[in-house]
């Protein structure tokens, strides 16, 4: 499995763990009542600042373990050849740049669906508490989907054009 493979499954974990802390927390009956929009925002600006503050850090600690397991690797071999590893394996190429351009299409187009079913929702005058949460909902969704076409684009390659 590839560098890049690893990275996007480690952010789709952080990801999910995210939404299943946003979805207990609601589903445990702290949820502001139904009419109150600013409490919805406020409590969805919350957890989007703890999603991020978590994707950080779990992207660093993935960082400091491929290096230490790089370093460990390369010193039963032949020594000091870690850096030298970690240095080649982090470079952007054009097919990682292509890669990322595809799957960020296909995050995008379902984010964007998500978007017109909240828009539909709203058009036939459900709460706007489900149409918010259909937008957030696809946002999630667009990341993970986004994140699983750069693992198959990665293991089974990509074609131009």
């Amino acid at each position: 499995m590839t560098y890049n493979s690893k990275k996007n499954i480690t952010s789709m974990v952080a990801g999910i763990l995210s939404v299943a802390a946003y979805v207990i927390y609601v589903c445990t009956g702290n949820s502001p009542e139904t009419g109150d929009i600013q409490a919805w925002a406020i409590l969805m600006l919350i957890f989007i600042g703890v999603g991020a503050a978590m994707q950080i850090v779990v992207q660093v600690v993935f960082h400091i373990a491929f290096a230490l397991r790089v370093a460990v690797k390369e010193h039963d071999k032949e020594g000091a050849n870690a850096k030298k590893i970690m240095s080649a394996t982090m470079i952007e190429d054009e097919r990682d740049k292509l890669i990322n351009l595809k799957s960020l299409r296909i995050g995008y187009i379902c984010t964007g669906a998500g978007l017109v079913v909240a828009l539909l929702v709203l058009a036939a005058g459900l709460p706007f508490v489900i149409a918010l949460h259909i937008v957030v909902g696809s946002c999630a969704v667009g990341s993970f989907v986004e994140g699983c076409a750069g693992i198959f684009f990665n293991e089974r390659g990509v074609r131009n054009g």
